[in-house]
């Protein structure tokens, strides 16, 4: 997560992580920047780690949380 922060900071967009709820990331991202935050946030949070198994995000976009999952 904090990865995912610091890209974000670095790419210059206006797009933003509010939440953390166990292993799911909630961000406030302008509709312009989707594609580019989803870009970001496979690469910073797949690579976080090296494992034995592969770490792979689901990304959904919605007005709020409950549209998103």
């Amino acid at each position: 997560m904090i990865r995912a922060s610091r890209m974000l900071k670095e790419a210059n967009v206006k797009s933003r992580i509010l939440l953390q709820v166990h292993d799911e990331l909630v961000l406030e991202v302008v509709n312009e920047e989707i594609p580019k935050v989803t870009e970001i946030l496979k690469e910073a949070m797949e690579h976080a780690a090296e494992l034995s198994v592969p770490l792979v995000i689901d990304v959904n976009v919605g007005k709020n949380w409950a549209e998103a999952k």
